[in-house]
C-alpha cells in the first residue's frame, strides 16, 4: 500500500481532505461493527440480568426495521439512533427507561472500543502537518457529538463539531451522493483541491468520483468482517482473536493459515484440553488417549503444556479408525453388513478389495479388473470365512496396540476425538471392556455430536462440548454440515491407520498416504496446526494478544466460533481451502471428495427436483458452506444457492438464532 507521503504527494492540487469515519478513521477492538452490540449485550445482562439475553441480534434488526419505515416516507434521508432505540423498544417492549440506557449503553461502548486507523491516523496527521484542512464525512446514525466523542477517545484530539459532516444529520448518505453535494459546499473550494479517503466502493468512490473528487480507497480493515446479522456475546472470544488478526497483518497480505490456526483452530485445540483438564479436576483416571488424527494438535499442546506444569500426566497419541475398529469387531460377515465394507457407488478391483479387508480372496475376476459395489460385496460373502479370521486376527492386534498405550489398564479413561456420532469410540469400548471383564471404562470427550450418536449413548460415556445431538434441528444440520471442514483443519501430519503390525513389530500402526492429503497440508493444513499449537498454548496460559483465554471458550462460544468460519466463510477462506479433498473411503484410499464442491455442470438447464440430491451430496460429502458460498458468488449458479436457503433455512447465513 502507498504510504500517507505518498497519496499525498500525487495530488498536490488538495486543500482539502475527506475523510471516511468507520474503518478508515476509527475502528472498534471487535472483528465487526455488529459485535459492538455483543459487548453491550454481556454488560447489559451481567448489569441488569437475563431481560437483556439477546438484545444484540435485535438490535440488528430494529436498524433495519428503522430504515424500512424511514424508506416508506423518504427515500434518501438517513435513520437517527433514536428511531433505532424506537424500533429495538417495540421489539424487546422496553419501557422508556430501558430504551434510554441501551442507547447510553451504544454510545459509551463505541467509545470504549475506538481505536485508531492506522492509516488513516497517518493521512490525517500528514495532511493537517501540510496545511490541509481535514474533514469527516461519514454515513452514520450517530450524531456529529459522538462522533467527536470516538475521534477523541482514538487519539484525534483536534476534531471538533465543525470538522464532521454525518449522514442522519444533513438528509442523505455517501451512497446516494447527497452527503457529497453538501460535503462540497462546505469544503468551499473546487472538487479538484479535494482528496476523499474511505473504505466503501459506492460510498467513498463512485459517488464522490461523480462530482470530481479524487479519491483513495483503503479496505483492509474489512478483513475481518463477517455476516453483520450473527452477533451474540458467544461470538466475542472469536471476534477479539480476529480482530487482533486484522490489526497484526495490517500492513501484510492476509495470512488465511495462520488466520484460520491462530482462531477457529486453536480454540478448537484449546477446548480440548481445557475440558480434559476439567475431567481431571473432578475425578481420577486411568489414562487419557487423543485420538490419531482429530487430537495430535491437542497432544502436542499437552506435551508442551507438561514441560513446565509436572501435575499433568503423561497421555498418549492413540491411533484407530472406524474401518479398523468394526472389522476387528466383526463376528460374521452377512448381507446386512457386508455394505460397511463398500460405498454403494464405489468401482473396485479385487486387489483393492483383499487390501481392505486384510486377506487373500477367491475371485473369477482379474486382480486388476474393477467391479462395481453390488459384485465386490458378493466377492467378500463368497470368502466369509477368510474375512471373518483376517478380522480375529487383527482383533488380537489392535488389542496388542491398546495394551501397549495402556488402554486395558483397569479404571476410567477419557478419549478425546472431534465427534461426531460416537459410534468408533463406542465399538472401541466394547472391544476393551470385553476384553477386560469391565475392569476398564471409556469416556469420549468429543467436540460435538449430531444425532446418529443418540444411540451410542447406550455403549459408551459420551461428552459433546461445543454441540451434543440434544440442541436444535437446525444445528444437528448445521454441524454435519461442516464436519468436512474440521476434519481437515484438526489433522495430522500423517495418513489413517489402517491396520498393525504384529507382535514382533510392536503392534506398530500401519498408515495410508494419499497425495491430496500430503499435498494440501504442505501447501496449507500444516501452517494452519502450527498456528493453531501456537494459538492454544497462549489461551491455556493467558497470554494470547487478543487477551482471549481458555476459560472464555465455553461450548457455546466454541460453537459460535465454528459457525463463524465454517458457517459464514470470508471469500479468500473459500478460496484458500479449494485444494483440499476428503478422502472417506473405508481403506483410506483414492482422491478423495473436495472440501469445496464443484457446482453443477449446466446450471441453466438444473432442474428443482434435483435440488434434494444435490442437498444431501453438499451435508454428507462436503463442506456445505463452503461450497454454496462459492456457488453464490457466481452469477449463473447464484440462484442454485439462494433456493437451497430457501427450502433448507438452516443452510441460511444467519445462525444467531432471535430470541
Amino acid at each position: 500500500m502507498m504510504s500517507a507521503t505518498d497519496v499525498l504527494d500525487a495530488h498536490p492540487k488538495v486543500t482539502v481532505l475527506t475523510v471516511d469515519f468507520f474503518d478508515t478513521m476509527v475502528t472498534r477492538r471487535v472483528a465487526q461493527p455488529t459485535h459492538v452490540f455483543a459487548v453491550i449485550e454481556e454488560e447489559l445482562v451481567s448489569q441488569h440480568g437475563s431481560r437483556w439475553r439477546g438484545v444484540a441480534v435485535e438490535r440488528v434488526h430494529a436498524e433495519h426495521r428503522a430504515r424500512v419505515a424511514a424508506a416508506a416516507t423518504d427515500a434518501l434521508r438517513d435513520i437517527t439512533i433514536d428511531e433505532i432505540a424506537d424500533q429495538l423498544a417495540e421489539l424487546m417492549k422496553l419501557n422508556q427507561a430501558e430504551r434510554d440506557l441501551f442507547v447510553r449503553s451504544e454510545k459509551a461502548t463505541e467509545i470504549a472500543l475506538a481505536q485508531p486507523v492506522p492509516a488513516g491516523a497517518a493521512m490525517v496527521n500528514e495532511a493537517l502537518s501540510r496545511g490541509i484542512r481535514v474533514l469527516i464525512v461519514s454515513d452514520n446514525y450517530m450524531p456529529t457529538s459522538h462522533l467527536v466523542a470516538m475521534a477523541h477517545a482514538a487519539g484525534y484530539g483536534w476534531v471538533t463539531d465543525d470538522d464532521v459532516l454525518v449522514s442522519c444529520e444533513h438528509g442523505g448518505f455517501k451512497h446516494n451522493g447527497v452527503l457529497w453535494n453538501v460535503a462540497l459546499g462546505v469544503a468551499g473550494v473546487p472538487a479538484s483541491q479535494i482528496l476523499h479517503i474511505g473504505d466503501d466502493h459506492e460510498a467513498d468512490q463512485v459517488q464522490p468520483s461523480k462530482l470530481g473528487i479524487a479519491t483513495h480507497i483503503d479496505t483492509r480493515m474489512r478483513r475481518s468482517h463477517r455476516d453483520m446479522r450473527n452477533t451474540s456475546p458467544d461470538v466475542l472470544p472469536l471476534s477479539l482473536i480476529e480482530a487482533t488478526q486484522r490489526d497484526a497483518m495490517y500492513d501484510s497480505n492476509w495470512d488465511v493459515a495462520h488466520a484460520l490456526g491462530d482462531g477457529l483452530v486453536g480454540m478448537v485445540v484449546a477446548a480440548q484440553i481445557a475440558d480434559v483438564k476439567n475431567v481431571l479436576r473432578q475425578r481420577d483416571l486411568a489414562g487419557i488417549h487423543f485420538a490419531a488424527r482429530d487430537g495430535w494438535l491437542a497432544h502436542q499442546v499437552w506435551n508442551k503444556l507438561r514441560e513446565s506444569d509436572v501435575s499433568l500426566p503423561e497421555a498418549s497419541y492413540t491411533a484407530f479408525s472406524r474401518s479398523v475398529i468394526w472389522r476387528a469387531s466383526l463376528t460374521e460377515l452377512t448381507p446386512a453388513n457386508v455394505g460397511r465394507f463398500i460405498g454403494d457407488d464405489e468401482e473396485l478391483t479385487v486387489a483393492r478389495l483383499e487390501r481392505r479387508v486384510g486377506c487373500s480372496l477367491s475371485s473369477l475376476y482379474r486382480p486388476d479388473e474393477l467391479i462395481d459395489a453390488q459384485a465386490s460385496r458378493a466377492v467378500l460373502l463368497e470368502n466369509d470365512r477368510e474375512v471373518v479370521a483376517a478380522a480375529q486376527q487383527l482383533r488380537q492386534r489392535v488389542l496388542g496396540y491398546f495394551e501397549k498405550q495402556g488402554l486395558l489398564k483397569p479404571g476410567h479413561h477419557v478419549v478425546v476425538d472431534l465427534g461426531w456420532t460416537g459410534s468408533t469410540i463406542a465399538d472401541m469400548a466394547d472391544l476393551i471392556t470385553d476384553t477386560t471383564n469391565g475392569a476398564t471404562t471409556i469416556e469420549a470427550r468429543l467436540t460435538g455430536m449430531y444425532w446418529d450418536a443418540i444411540p451410542n449413548r447406550m455403549r459408551v460415556s459420551m461428552h459433546g462440548y461445543a454441540m451434543s445431538e440434544f440442541e436444535s434441528l437446525d444445528n444437528n444440520l448445521r454441524l454435519l454440515g461442516v464436519i468436512k471442514l474440521l476434519e481437515a483443519l484438526v489433522t495430522a501430519p500423517h495418513g489413517s491407520v489402517v491396520d498393525f503390525a504384529d507382535a514382533a513389530q510392536d503392534f506398530q500402526p500401519m498408515l495410508v498416504e494419499t497425495q491430496p492429503e500430503l499435498s494440501a497440508y504442505e501447501q496449507l493444513i500444516g501452517k494452519v496446526g502450527q498456528s493453531a499449537i501456537t494459538s492454544a498454548l497462549a489461551l491455556l496460559q493467558g497470554t494470547h494478544a487478543s487477551g482471549v483465554t481458555a476459560e472464555d471458550i465455553t461450548g457455546t462460544e466454541l460453537w459460535a466460533a465454528i459457525m463463524q468460519v465454517g458457517h459464514t466463510p470470508r471469500p479468500e477462506e473459500v478460496e484458500a481451502l479449494r485444494i483440499v479433498r476428503h478422502v472417506t473411503s473405508i481403506d483410506h484410499e483414492g482422491e478423495g471428495t473436495p472440501l469445496v464442491a464443484a457446482a453443477p455442470a449446466s446450471p441453466k438447464s438444473f432442474r428443482q427436483e434435483q435440488l434434494p440430491g444435490l442437498y444431501d451430496e453438499l451435508i454428507h460429502g462436503h463442506w456445505m458452506q463452503g461450497s454454496l458460498r462459492s456457488w453464490w458468488s457466481a452469477d449463473g449458479t447464484r440462484w442454485i444457492a439462494d433456493e437451497i436457503g430457501n427450502i433448507w433455512p438452516s443452510t441460511k447465513v444467519q445462525w444467531v438464532p432471535a430470541p
